[in-house]
């Protein structure tokens, strides 16, 4: 089975295993043993964190069935933790922990359902490679490295972008102590994203207003209306921000709250783009703010007035649309048969009766509110 670098490597990405062993473990690989290990003995790395969501549970079902079939072909890598005797800090391998704590738990539920003499899993106990001699900044170096590389473009630009600004400001600490221009250049040949990807993702960590960022990893604002706000002055910044605010507080079911976000975006970037004498800038930008402005307010009106009318008007609606959106997702999942095969048929039973018992008080609701003429 091809490893994550071959796969990569293929798709005509750049992976520079050479550049990796040098920033993550420096010249040479870390000291450590090999050590069998039980699971439950693991915990996952909080610095982890950041790419953890990257990962649905469809996947890990996914990564759990590969290693079911053809074992595990990568050894975990861990740490252990101070002051806890027998017990490690994962380093590399969150994936791989949780898939075989999937599996030790479709083992449990299986010798459960077939009344199976109650034996340990194969996958209780796995061989880990045991690492004495990081520090801490090294610790997550090795981690952002290794998940900048073998996760490719990572398709999250919210944590693409944070994990190599943290890349960045990492490598500029001891035991590495790069300028912040040796640093940037060894996240290039790290990561195979293109280096104006790289470049741009790092202003906006560093150099982008904190609220129009907010707004941003709140998908509220996109990467490219960002990059435009970055010609902007910091003032500006500062000031745009806090009318996108505004807007961004908006009922968002409402056509207003969209319009007037598209409107103030639009003229920013005329401001950005535009070349202007310096009273002629400021002048379009106050007018193109007020606007928002006057809009705003106008927009708070008319929800009030709504409000007022009937505040328990959306007491349902407000709410099954959101239900319903849930349950089509969790239907078109992929891999959802497989992992519903992963219960007990008790589990399954469980389910159901919760799925026909959703069923039946809506359909009580929906006769209440019929009978209403």
């Amino acid at each position: 089975m091809a490893s994550k670098l071959d796969r990569l490597q293929k798709k005509g990405f750049k992976v520079n295993e050479a550049a990796l062993s040098k920033i993550a473990r420096g010249d040479q690989e870390p000291g450590g043993e090999y050590s069998e290990i039980n699971i439950n003995d693991i915990e996952e790395n909080p610095d982890n964190a950041l790419y953890r969501e990257l990962d649905t549970e469809e996947d890990i079902a996914l990564l759990a069935d590969d290693i079911r079939r053809a074992g595990l072909l990568h050894n975990l890598v861990v740490f252990p933790k101070t002051g806890f005797g027998g017990k490690y800090v994962l380093l590399s391998g969150e994936r791989r922990l949780r898939a075989l704590r999937l599996l030790v738990e479709q083992d449990k539920r299986e010798q459960e359902e077939k009344q199976l003499p109650n034996r340990m899993s194969e996958w209780q106990k796995v061989q880990c490679k045991v690492v004495r001699n990081l520090t801490e900044n090294e610790k997550v170096v090795y981690i952002d490295s290794a998940n900048l590389q073998v996760r490719g473009g990572i398709s999250n630009e919210r944590v693409m972008r944070q994990a190599a600004a943290r890349f960045v400001e990492n490598l500029q600490k001891a035991p590495y102590n790069l300028s912040a221009a040796e640093a940037k250049k060894a996240l290039k040949e790290v990561s195979p994203l293109n280096s104006r990807t790289i470049d741009k993702a790092l202003s906006i960590q560093n150099d982008l207003n904190p609220d129009l960022r907010r707004l941003l990893d709140e998908e509220f604002l996109n990467r490219a209306e960002c990059e435009t706000y970055l010609r902007l002055t910091l003032e500006e910044q500062a000031r745009a921000a806090a009318v996108f605010l505004k807007i961004a507080a908006l009922d968002p079911r409402s056509h207003e709250r969209r319009a007037i976000k598209d409107a103030l975006t639009t003229a920013m970037l005329d401001v950005a783009v535009e070349r202007r004498s310096m009273q002629e800038r400021e002048s379009v930008f106050a007018a193109a703010l007020q606007n928002a402005q006057d809009a705003i307010g106008q927009a708070k009106t008319q929800e009030n007035k709504a409000a007022a009318v009937d505040k328990d008007h959306n007491f349902i609606s407000a709410k099954l649309p959101t239900t319903a959106r849930k349950l089509r997702k969790i239907a078109a999942a992929k891999n959802i048969e497989a992992k519903i095969r992963s219960y007990t048929a008790e589990d399954r039973k469980a389910m159901s009766d919760q799925m026909q018992e959703l069923i039946a008080a809506a359909q009580e609701l929906k006769a209440l509110i019929d009978a209403v003429e």
